[in-house]
């Protein structure tokens, strides 16, 4: 056996409720390779971080985390600091850009029969410090100011259940035409004010859209992408330009690597804050990387390749 006891943590609402049939087919696989698999099941939010700390510290070896990727989000928060249990993601949300950046398969059943071939990785954590509150959340993949945060704020829990990601979109073109946040960015060695900035771990973006091409989640630096512009009209060029998948030369949006962004509003207006696609509160923030590392599992070659290693050394570093 691979694993002595697994904890798989599933969602039952992800991916518009069809998860818990999925997950009785998952563990199945699991139990291939796995002495032993118990399920919890989330009841309400934040839940998964419970569940997850519970299962380290009564013993598990392995967390698997059966949802989309805010769910994933919570479990690392429940396994951070001590990171001693391994993590398995297997895709069951919305958008899964967790899997979709990994290159793991779509269906739960099939990233869970890859087990045997998975590699043990070390993923250093963004840390978001939350300057006002004092709280602090840890991510795997990005965390963003601004505008795709109140995009994030306005989705109908309703409407996603039945668009999936295009929820998303929906709540994009609804704040299209009103007024944009505006937030000073402190990262590329000179204050900036911008209308939404993401620090990111991790190249794909929502809908699979690569926004930081040099970001990865083995990395210990960030990519960051500021985005200029106070109106819709900048906003978009910005969109044309991630869907056209140029989004790392388009005018208006700058990239660097940083190990440290911080980040405040312009004008003391509240500027909300999104963590791997769920908000988590507003600015002003600082952002780092937890030097400890997540122990998750991914498949074998994922990481900095020798072509994009001379790429990401080129690249302006900054913080």
């Amino acid at each position: 056996m691979l694993f002595d006891r697994g904890v798989l943590i599933y969602n039952p609402t992800a991916g518009g409720g069809a998860n818990a049939a999925r997950v009785d087919a998952a563990r199945k696989v699991l139990l291939k390779h796995v002495r032993e698999v118990e399920k919890a099941r989330t009841e309400r939010p934040h839940h998964a971080s419970a569940l997850a700390r519970k299962a380290q510290e009564s013993g598990a070896d392995l967390v698997i985390v059966c949802g989309g990727d805010g769910t994933v989000n919570e479990a690392v928060q429940g396994l951070a600091p001590k990171c001693e249990a391994s993590l398995l993601v297997l895709p069951g949300g919305t958008a899964n850009v967790l899997s979709m950046e990994v290159g793991l398969p779509a269906d739960p059943c099939g990233a869970a029969a890859l087990l045997p071939a998975l590699e043990e990785q070390e993923a250093s954590l963004g840390c978001v410090d939350f300057l006002k509150s004092g709280a602090r959340r840890y991510f795997l993949l990005m965390c963003g100011a601004g505008i795709d945060a109140e995009v994030a704020a306005g989705i109908d829990l309703r409407i996603k259940a039945r668009l999936g990601e295009g929820a998303y979109w929906l709540s994009g073109l609804q704040r299209m035409f009103r007024p944009f946040p505006k937030l000073r960015a402190f990262g590329a060695g000179a204050q900036k004010q911008r209308s939404f900035v993401v620090v990111s771990k991790s190249r794909k973006y929502g809908g699979g859209i690569v926004l930081t091409p040099r970001a990865n989640l083995l990395a210990d630096r960030f990519e960051v992408a500021e985005f200029s512009g106070a109106n819709c009209l900048p906003y978009f060029s910005h969109v044309l330009g991630m869907a056209l998948g140029a989004a790392a030369r388009w005018p208006g949006i700058e990239h660097y690597l940083a190990d440290e962004v911080r980040l405040e509003s312009a004008d003391g207006a509240v500027v909300k804050v999104q963590v791997d696609g769920e908000v988590a509160g507003a600015l002003p923030i600082r952002v780092t990387m937890r030097p400890q590392a997540l122990r998750i599992l991914l498949p074998a070659g994922y990481g900095v390749s020798p072509i994009e290693a001379p790429a990401r050394a080129a690249m302006p570093a900054h913080g």
